[in-house]
C-alpha cells in the first residue's frame, strides 16, 4: 500500500474516532484518496477495508512506540500521598453511624410455613414404577457380577 494512501487513511480514522465506518463513510474515504492520488477512483470496498486495518495497525503501532518513548522520559514518579481528612462533616457522620447500628443489630429469622404435599394416585404409580426399574437393572447387575466373579474363581483354580 502506498504511504500516500496510508496518510489520507489515518488522517480520515482520527477524524471518525469512535464512530463505526458504514458505506458512506468508505465512499468519501474512497473519494478523498482519489482526489489527492489520482488513483483508485473506482476501488472495491474490500480494498477500502484492508486499508483501514492496515492504518488502525500502524496507528497502534505509532500509539505503542510514542507510549514508550513518553516511559523513557519521565522518571517514575510516586503516587501522592492522600491528604488526611481531619473532620468528617456532620451528616456524613450521623449516616455512618447509622449504618453501623444497623450492622450490628441481630438478624430476625421468620419462620416460612411448610408446604403442604399434594400426592396423587399418578404420581405414586410413576414413582413405584421407577423403583422397580431400578430394582430389576440392580438384580441383572447383581447376576453379572456373580457370573464375573464365578469366571475369575475359575480361572485362578486353573492356573
Amino acid at each position: 500500500m502506498d504511504d500516500a494512501i496510508l496518510k489520507i487513511t489515518i488522517a480520515k480514522l482520527k477524524r471518525w474516532d469512535g464512530q463505526t465506518v458504514d458505506k458512506e463513510k468508505l465512499e468519501s474515504l474512497r473519494d478523498e484518496i482519489y482526489a489527492k492520488t489520482k488513483t483508485n477512483k473506482f476501488a472495491p470496498f474490500s480494498n477500502i477495508k484492508k486499508w483501514i486495518k492496515a492504518a488502525r495497525k500502524e496507528m497502534a503501532k505509532n500509539a505503542k512506540k510514542a507510549g514508550a518513548a513518553e516511559k523513557s522520559r519521565k522518571p517514575a514518579a510516586r503516587a501522592a500521598p492522600e491528604p488526611k481528612i481531619e473532620s468528617v462533616p456532620a451528616r456524613i457522620q450521623t449516616g455512618m453511624d447509622e449504618m453501623k447500628m444497623e450492622m450490628e443489630r441481630p438478624r430476625q429469622e421468620v419462620n416460612l410455613p411448610k408446604p403442604t404435599m399434594v400426592l396423587d394416585k399418578v404420581y405414586l404409580q410413576t414413582i413405584t414404577y421407577e423403583i422397580g426399574s431400578m430394582r430389576s437393572a440392580l438384580d441383572r447387575i447383581g447376576r453379572q457380577l456373580d457370573k464375573l466373579e464365578k469366571e475369575l474363581n475359575q480361572h485362578r483354580q486353573a492356573e
